[in-house]
């Protein structure tokens, strides 16, 4: 079936030339007007010719290019109590009382578990949420028609992961995502004909997932003009537009120097940037910072113009710049040429909950990472002795303040001339995408951590776990391994209370 281009009316604006590509889910086309108007896919009624759409076909929509579709719909609920009840503050305890404790599951669509977990460590994200919230439809003029789909359905998960108190049902992501990248829709063996489309395909590698929702994002930008008429925005945000999400918040830079250890040759500096560290296994790794050194420092074999011959390499990287959020992979899978197999590395590999990147920095870098690194090490004695002083068990402390409900109270996690950096080179982990079993017949599970808590999201189950619970995904048997570790910024609060202050 054709594209058409139609001219959509909803309430008194008008929206011209929006195409509907009919060979793909109407929930798509219900995604683009939700980006556009703010009216929920669930409360949106859209006259075509021909009839009410719905959300499974375009039969017996009668479409042409210029055709006028109406969208009825509101964006915001209506109010289920009277204004009476609404002013009634034990009717707002009882209602708050209601509102669910657990984080909100993705159903399983047969073995999408990967797509699952990796848009789950994606939600946990703020300045992504925010991002997507406020991205006008004309940022997305210039990409080709799958990937603004894969943006818009993203924009609808995350909505729905926001609002609703039931598991999300992502057909419309998972409709865009393959046919963006059509190997995440690669069937079984044997199964041509999937009963409903769905529960057949293979599995997938949960990694390149992320890799590819972050490649689309890449291709998307705000303008000025969005920023400055949003409200409560992040500051990192700034007031400038023409700026990438990837590139502010997820990507690094790294300086390498490429030294000859077989002749006297000037060393080759070069800069690359990254949007993950790999943490590299093998029989004498057992932290994380081993894996990461690894990485970061080793040899190679190439030609050398003044030897005339192959020659071997030192070659060292440094981080000169990094991203305020941080992902590292395992790399825990490779393919045995022998078998012709992909093999998975068990091996224990434990990982902090908190993360210091500070030694793996340029000296520049340290340099201006020095004053924030300071003040963070005050608070941490500050904390000490508070706890000392009331002697009782940190554990059994009032919740701290949220930095996402409460910014004012902190520092920006950025360096002045760098916004979405890190200005400590110091992290805290807020999720880990696991894996069980086989790379092609195993499971992947989001664990995520929330206001202090962390949880477990397997597919739509969700269960609250613990910290210790977390470092038990270091590997080394048939339980879960940690595959991706994602760091968010370690927070430092603007003003440091002392017991003596207090």
């Amino acid at each position: 079936m054709p594209v058409y281009k139609v001219n959509v009316k909803w309430n008194s604006k008008k929206f011209n030339d929006l195409e509907i590509d009919t060979d793909a889910s109407p929930q798509d086309f219900k995604a683009l007007l939700f980006s556009l108007t703010g009216v929920p896919p669930d409360r949106q009624k859209v006259m075509m010719p021909g009839g009410l759409l719905g959300d499974t076909s375009y039969d017996k929509i009668r479409l042409r290019n210029g055709a006028t579709v109406m969208l009825m719909g509101s964006v915001d609920e209506p109010p289920s109590t009277t204004s009476v009840e609404s002013a009634d503050p034990v009717a707002q305890v009882r209602k708050d009382r209601k509102k669910p404790s657990l984080p909100v599951g993705i159903v399983n669509l047969g073995n999408t578990c990967y797509m699952n977990s990796a848009l789950q460590l994606l939600f946990t994200i703020p300045e992504f949420r925010a991002f997507l919230k406020i991205l006008p439809a004309e940022s997305l003029s210039s990409m080709n028609m799958e990937s603004r789909n894969v943006v818009n359905t993203l924009r609808l998960t995350f909505e729905l992961l926001e609002r609703t108190n039931e598991p999300v049902v992502p057909f419309a992501f998972l409709d865009a995502l393959h046919a963006a990248f059509p190997q995440f829709a690669t069937l079984e063996r044997g199964d041509s004909n999937p009963i409903g489309g769905i529960s057949r395909y293979q599995q997938q590698d949960a990694n390149e997932c992320w890799i590819e929702i972050v490649r689309v994002l890449q291709q998307v930008t705000l303008d000025s003009s969005t920023l400055s008429s949003s409200q409560n925005i992040p500051e990192s945000f700034g007031t400038e537009g023409g700026w990438n999400l990837v590139s502010r918040f997820l990507t690094g830079r790294l300086v390498s120097t490429l030294t000859c250890t077989e002749g006297d040759e000037p060393p080759q500096e070069s800069v690359d940037t990254f949007s993950q560290l790999s943490c590299f296994i093998d029989k004498d790794v057992k932290y994380l910072h081993t894996g990461l050194r690894n990485g970061l420092e080793g040899t190679l074999t190439k030609n050398s113009e003044s030897l005339e011959r192959e020659a071997v390499y030192k070659k060292v990287s440094q981080i000169s710049r990094l991203p305020g959020y941080l992902c590292v992979q395992f790399i825990r899978f490779f393919y045995k040429e022998k078998n012709q197999i992909n093999a998975k590395v068990l091996k224990d590999v434990k990982f902090p909950l908190s993360l210091d990147l500070y030694e793996f920095c340029a000296k520049d870098l340290q340099a201006k990472l020095l004053p924030q690194r300071e003040k963070a090490r005050a608070e941490d004695e500050a904390e000490a002795m508070a706890v000392k002083a009331r002697k009782v068990d940190a554990s059994k402390e009032e919740e701290p303040s949220n930095p996402e409900d409460n910014p004012e109270l902190y520092d920006p996690y950025w360096l002045s001339d760098d916004l979405g950096s890190s200005a400590t080179g110091l992290y805290e982990l807020q999720g880990v995408l696991s894996h069980q079993g086989r790379k092609s017949v195993g499971h992947y599970v989001a664990w995520i951590k929330r206001r202090g808590s962390w949880f477990k999201m397997d597919d739509q189950q969700v269960s609250e776990t613990t910290d210790e619970e977390i470092l038990k995904l270091s590997g080394g048997g048939e339980w879960h391994s940690a595959y991706l570790l994602l760091y968010g910024p370690r927070r430092v609060k603007k003003t440091i209370t002392t017991p003596r202050d207090a």
